[in-house]
Order: C-alpha cells, then structure tokens, then sequence
C-alpha cells in the first residue's frame, strides 16, 4: 500500500506562498498592460477612421488632442533650405536619424514640423545627408503626432549646428524650436503620408508598441509560478512505500 507523507514546513510554506503570489500577480500585470495598449491603439485606429482634418482650417491649438493621430491636410510652403536633424532614431534595429523641415501654414501664421522621413546613419558622422529643397506652394497629407518626439541626450548643448541649412537635435524641444527658427509652431509634427522623397523611409508607428509581448511576458510568468507549485509539491511530499505482509 503506498501511502504519503507532508513535509511542509512554516517557513518552506511562507516563502512559497510569497513568490507564488508575486509571479501570478506579475502575470496579471501584464495582461492588464496588454490590455491597456489595445484600447490606446483601437483608439488610434478610430481617430484614423475619422474624416481628414484641414489645418489651414482646424489646427487645434486650443485643443491639440482633437488634431492628434488623425489624418489631415494642409496647404503651404517648406522652410527653403532650413532643415533639421533628429539624431538616434531607431528603426528596425538600425541606427539613423530622421529628417524634419518646417512647412509655413497658408493664411494662419502657424509654422509646423514635417518629418520627411527616416535615412540610416551615413559612414562617417561628419556627412552632410543630402535634403532635396522644395519651393513651390504645395498641398501636403500625413499623420499629426504630439511634440516631444524621443530622443537620447548625450550631453551638452541640444542643438548642433552643421552649415548654413541644417541643424542636428538630439531631441526636440518647442521652446527651443520657436527660437531657433523665429517662428510660431504648432505643438505636434506631421508625419507625411505620402513622402514626398524616395531616400527616406517612413517610420510611422501606433503611439504604443504592440501588445503581443505582454502576453508572451504574462505566459512566462504563469509559466513560473506553474514550475514553483510542482516543485513545491514535489520537495513536500515523500511517499512511502509499504508491503502488506
């Protein structure tokens, strides 16, 4: 007859009870998180469904929230030869940096960012990338994304200034950016859809990263917390074995 004995001792019970705990508790966690990039991503998804909004128009300074992630339009003319670089910008595990001009708003007084897209880092840092001018009046498409746009401080000064029609940021800062160009700007950039230069990618993306790690992260955790219980059982309980005489 086999029989089992208990060898759960108050302490082995305590820590077990802790770390198991805290591993469901961290899967939980991340499942809410999961959760929470869905619902901030469909609501992008519903402000793209939305109809186009016209900046020339509507430029939401009273309310950037109503503007930002939805589709627009706007009509004006780009900064001749005053173009900026965002540097260590990531995209696709590739280091390079993006490209941005200042496009002048048609009959609002309102200057805005337009990102132009992403270029990978050129050999040597000192290299001027080269940034097609456009001139004429145009009509222009993308996506209206908040300011700050992240970026990694190295130290010192924020703004570089390469030649007489490009500056390198490290990261983009309003105030700075009104200065240095003398102008009134929007709080949030547009991203252009479609771009308007074949060199340069766009790197567009939801406003959070997609969820589908979270659920990898939270099947690990439980997974944890699974190996624990057994091997808390398996320490615990011995069986011994009788033979009937």
């Amino acid at each position: 007859m086999h029989k089992y004995r208990f060898n759960f001792t108050i302490p082995l019970t305590l820590a077990f009870l802790v770390t198991f705990s805290v591993l469901i508790r961290l899967g939980f966690w991340q499942l809410d998180r999961a959760d929470q990039k869905k619902e901030i991503n469909q609501d992008y998804k519903l402000r793209q469904s939305k109809d186009v909004v016209n900046l020339n128009i509507h430029n939401g300074i009273d309310n950037p929230d109503s503007v930002l992630w939805r589709k627009v339009s706007l009509k004006g003319s780009f900064y001749k030869e005053k173009n900026l670089i965002i540097d260590n910008q990531i995209y696709r595990s590739k280091a390079g940096f993006n490209i941005l001009t200042p496009f002048k708003i048609e009959g609002t007084g309102k200057t805005i960012l337009v990102n132009r897209g992403w270029h990978i880092n050129l050999i040597n840092r000192e290299q001027v990338p080269l940034i097609n001018d456009v001139d004429e009046v145009k009509d222009i498409f993308g996506y209206a994304i908040k300011i700050t746009v992240p970026g990694i401080d190295l130290g010192g000064g924020n703004i570089e200034i390469i030649n007489s029609s490009l500056a390198r940021f490290q990261k983009i800062n309003l105030d700075e950016i009104n200065d240095f160009y003398q102008a009134d700007f929007l709080p949030y950039m547009i991203y252009l859809n479609p771009l308007l230069d074949n060199e340069y990618i766009s790197n567009f993306k939801l406003p959070v990263p997609d969820s589908e790690k979270n659920y990898g992260y939270a099947f690990q955790w439980f997974a944890f917390a699974f190996t624990l219980l057994i091997i808390f059982i398996r320490i615990g309980i011995t069986r011994n074995d009788k033979s009937k005489k």
